[in-house]
């Protein structure tokens, strides 16, 4: 018997460790890097490298990569990205476009799109892919509908008429209010569920649950009908895009329609005590939360930091409540959420570090970043087929005439190959700054949260002071003036020994 049950062990063992398999064709990627990342929560979105590799002149590559469950992911190709979910040990044939229209930039948001050669129906990426087109198409055929027709029936109902019949049998109310028929969105989920019933994935099932459920939202809903339905008593499904976004929507702005209306005085004395506990107790106070911990818990999380960058709380004292719910929360999932919201708001930002790199200079020796980041430092990332990007980089060209001798200028260019930036340098020989290549490694991008060309960064030190920095045809030659203006009056300072000037003898 136990010989037996080691060999299941090694087998259940072996099973989770599958390797997953990439097979792409980007035919409008060639020579490109490749970036796999998974999300480490669907609150934040914030993404953690999984695999990296580069597509070869046919836009082509395979990828493996270890996932122990279902896992929903962010696939990068150059400019390009989009989401799909891995399964342990699945193997998938995939071909990645750009989304017709859409223009290849640095973006956040997906530009691009995967098309499955040989996927099974009931694979995840098949089931969701399908819901999502369902779903988009209810909602089209209603606005495309009600667009024309709304417009009519408020004209008459304005001038004391009388609507005419709807042809569709929808009430009349619905051209008033852009809310749906409630008898139509449950027409429609009954409909979805006989569709999918053949699909035994109590996850899917629960994602289309809840992808009907944001339906339900607009200005004549029944907030506490819809959190018996759907929140009550019922588990948080923290791996569910569609859950999240209900959540989100259900609980947007609550904490400004409730606790800081009801009471804002304690509210602030609670956030003030960086306690999360503290905060807990005021929000609970609502008749939705006043029952449920793990909830009430969550949307604090989730509202400081929707509200972080707003004037209404202390920025400070709410960053000491979410970090109180990294270290101390009893979730292990609100733990993740809490420390991603803490990257969120403070890496990158003002007073931050700036991440460790290994750059190359334009003689391919690799060169900390660090090592050059001494008093004011602006560092500019730009890249020779930026077109835009040129007319900032000639605007800096002039800044760097006058500022040179005061602020260390550092370029880093992010083009495929090498030799492309070095011919745009020769090209510009006044740009004599320090230039380093980063080329177009992902992960760079990743490390810095670059999210657009040209970027610029503000540096005492290895500190950031501004991220990003203005752009050169905008503020930045303003900071650059002050910080001098500055520097000449800390200098007239240091030359008369700290005391003032003396004054101009009488003509």
């Amino acid at each position: 018997m136990r010989p037996i049950l080691l060999l299941a062990g090694v087998l259940l063992a072996c099973a989770t460790q599958a390797r997953t398999v990439l097979r792409l064709s980007a035919p409008e990627f060639r020579d490109r890097p490749v970036l796999v990342q998974r999300y480490m929560d669907l609150f934040t979105l914030r993404a953690e490298p999984l695999a990296s590799a580069r597509t070869d002149a046919q836009g082509a590559v395979v990828i493996e990569l270890e996932v122990s469950e279902r896992t929903r992911a962010q696939l990068r190709i150059g400019e390009g990205r989009t989401d799909l979910y891995l399964e342990p040990g699945a193997s998938y044939d995939m071909v990645f476009q750009r989304l017709p229209g859409a223009a290849l930039t640095v973006a956040g948001r997906p530009n691009a799109e995967l098309t499955f050669n040989g996927l099974d129906l009931l694979d995840i990426n098949a089931l969701t892919s399908d819901l999502n087109e369902r779903l988009d198409a209810f909602i089209a055929e209603d606005l495309a509908t009600d667009q024309a027709r709304g417009m009519q029936a408020v004209e008459i109902m304005r001038k004391g008429g009388t609507p005419p019949p709807d042809s569709s049998a929808r009430p009349g109310t619905l051209f008033i209010t852009p809310s749906w028929s409630e008898a139509r969105v449950d027409t429609f989920e009954r409909k979805l569920m006989r569709f999918y019933a053949e699909v035994n994935d109590p996850w899917f099932k629960g994602s289309v649950e809840y992808g009907v459920a944001g339906l339900r939202f607009g200005p004549r809903t029944n907030d506490k009908e819809l959190w018996a339905r759907y929140l009550k008593d019922r588990p948080v499904r923290y791996d569910d895009p569609e859950y999240v976004r209900f959540f989100r929507s259900f609980f947007e702005d609550h904490l400004m329609r409730f606790p800081f209306r009801s009471d804002e005085a304690a509210l602030q004395r609670a956030i003030a005590t960086g306690r999360l506990d503290s905060v807990k107790q005021v929000f609970a106070a609502h008749d939705f939360l006043r029952e449920d911990d793990r909830l009430c818990e969550l949307v604090v999380l989730t509202e400081l930091w929707a509200h972080h960058d707003g004037k209404a709380l202390d920025r400070a004292a709410v960053r000491r409540v979410l970090t109180d719910g990294a270290t101390g929360s009893r979730y292990p999932e609100h733990r993740r959420i809490a420390t991603d919201m803490l990257w969120d708001l403070t890496a990158m930002r003002p007073g931050a570090t700036l991440p460790s790199l290994t750059l190359r200079d334009m003689n391919g020796a690799d060169l900390p970043l660090d090592s050059l980041l001494k008093g004011p430092v602006l560092l500019a990332f730009t890249a020779a087929w930026c077109t835009y990007c040129e007319m900032e980089m000639a605007a800096l060209e002039q800044l760097y005439a006058e500022h040179g001798g005061m602020v260390t200028f550092i370029g880093i260019g992010t083009d495929p190959g090498m030799e492309a930036f070095q011919a745009y340098l020769r090209l510009h020989p006044k740009r004599d700054w320090t230039w380093l290549y980063a080329g177009d490694d992902l992960r760079t991008m990743e490390a810095l949260r670059m999210r657009s060309l040209p970027q610029f960064l503000l540096l005492q030190d290895r500190t950031l002071v501004h991220a990003p920095a203005p752009l050169p045809s905008e503020g930045l030659p303003a900071i650059l003036h002050r910080m001098k203006v500055q520097a000449e009056e800390e200098n007239k300072l240091r030359i008369g020994g700290g005391q003032p000037p003396p004054k101009p003898p009488r003509r």
